[in-house]
C-alpha cells in the first residue's frame, strides 16, 4: 500500500450546542475511489466542508498532500478539486468562459490558462459544448462542467459530492465511466447514497453514523459482509405455514421470523441447519430451503441501526 495522499484523524466540529461531528477518520491513497456514505445528518457534509477548507474543525487533525489543513489551508485547498452537491454555475456564460473565470479564481497563472481550461474540457468530455451557453446544457451535461471546474488547477485529490444527483440512468452510466477515467490520474472521494453507485466504480468504502466513522473497509469486505447472511426462506410440502412460523419463533436461536407469500423467512445459524429442517418436516415437510444474500442496501441499513462504533480509518 503506498503513502495516503489525505489522512483525517479524529475530526470534530461542534456549533454551539450542537455536535456536527465526533469522530471522523478516513484516508485515501493514491489513484482509488473511496465511496463516503451515510445517512442524512450523518456528518458526511460537514467533513467535506472541513477537508475543503469552508469550515475548521474544532479538533482533530488533517493532512492533504502532505500539507497540515491548519497550519497551510491555501495549500490543502489548492491540492483538492470539489463538485459540491449544488454547485452554483453561471448560465449566461459559456462553458469555456465560465472555466476561464474559474482559473482565475484559483490563480493560475494567465500563460497557463487556456492551456489548463482545454484540459479540463477535454478531461470532463465536454468538447462538443465548450462554446455553449451552461444554460442550454443539459443537467449531465451541467455536472461535466462541475467536474471540469474542479479539475482547474490540476488537484491530485477530487471531492465529488452526490454528482450524479438529478441525472437520469444514461447519464448516470456515463458518469460513472467518467469518474473511473478520472481515478487514472487523480484520488476520488465520492460522497453519494447510492449503494450501486459504490459498488460500480468504488475500490473501498468509508461509512459514517452520528458523526463517526463506523467502517472503513474494501467494497469486497462489504460484500462479504451480505455472504455472512444467515437468512433463509421456506416452503413447506403441506400444512400451515403460520403455524410453523409461530413454532419457529419461539426456539432462541431463530430471529426475524416472518411470513413471505406461501413461505416463512428467518435467520438461522447453519449450526441449526439440520434443526430447522427438523422442524419444517414435523410442520408438513420441507419443500423448498434457499439460503438468502443480503444486498448492500440492508447490509448498510444494518450497520447504521445500531449504536455507532468508532472504526480506524483503513
Amino acid at each position: 500500500m503506498g503513502m495516503p495522499v489525505l489522512v483525517a484523524d479524529r475530526l470534530a466540529k461542534r456549533y454551539g450546542a450542537f455536535q456536527a461531528l465526533s469522530e471522523v477518520s478516513l484516508s485515501l491513497e493514491a489513484g482509488e475511489i473511496v465511496g463516503f456514505l451515510g445517512p442524512n445528518g450523518a456528518g458526511k457534509s460537514t467533513t467535506m466542508k472541513i477537508l475543503t477548507g469552508f469550515v475548521a474543525p474544532t479538533a482533530g487533525t488533517a493532512t492533504v498532500a502532505g500539507h497540515d489543513l491548519a497550519a497551510d489551508p491555501l495549500a490543502c485547498r489548492r491540492a483538492i478539486g470539489y463538485l459540491p452537491e449544488e454547485l452554483p454555475l453561471y448560465l449566461d456564460m459559456t462553458v469555456t468562459a465560465y472555466l476561464d473565470h474559474v482559473a482565475r479564481l484559483k490563480g493560475v497563472p494567465p500563460g497557463e490558462r487556456r492551456r489548463e481550461v482545454v484540459a479540463a474540457i477535454e478531461a470532463a468530455w465536454l468538447g462538443e459544448n465548450a462554446h455553449r451557453h451552461i444554460r442550454k446544457l443539459s443537467k449531465g451535461n451541467r455536472q461535466r462542467v462541475g467536474v471540469a471546474q474542479a479539475l482547474i488547477g490540476r488537484p491530485p485529490i477530487l471531492i465529488l459530492d452526490e454528482p450524479t444527483s438529478g441525472l437520469d440512468p444514461s447519464q448516470v452510466a456515463n458518469f460513472r465511466e467518467l469518474v473511473k477515467r478520472l481515478a487514472e490520474r487523480h484520488t476520488i472521494l465520492l460522497s453519494t447514497h447510492i449503494l450501486a453507485e459504490v459498488e460500480a466504480v468504488c475500490g473501498r468504502v468509508v461509512v459514517v453514523h452520528r458523526g463517526r466513522t463506523i467502517v472503513a473497509e474494501p467494497i469486497d469486505a462489504l460484500r462479504r459482509r451480505a455472504t455472512r447472511s444467515h437468512r433463509v426462506r421456506l416452503r413447506l410440502r403441506q400444512g400451515d405455514p403460520a403455524v410453523f412460523a409461530a413454532a419457529l419463533a419461539a426456539l432462541p436461536w431463530a430471529a426475524g421470523v416472518a411470513l413471505a407469500g406461501e413461505g416463512v423467512v428467518a435467520e438461522a445459524g447453519d449450526e441449526h441447519r439440520a434443526e430447522l429442517v427438523a422442524l419444517a418436516e414435523a410442520h408438513g415437510g420441507l419443500r423448498e430451503l434457499v439460503e438468502e444474500r443480503l444486498s448492500l442496501e440492508e447490509v448498510f441499513r444494518d450497520l447504521i441501526a445500531g449504536p455507532p462504533q468508532a472504526a480506524p480509518a483503513a
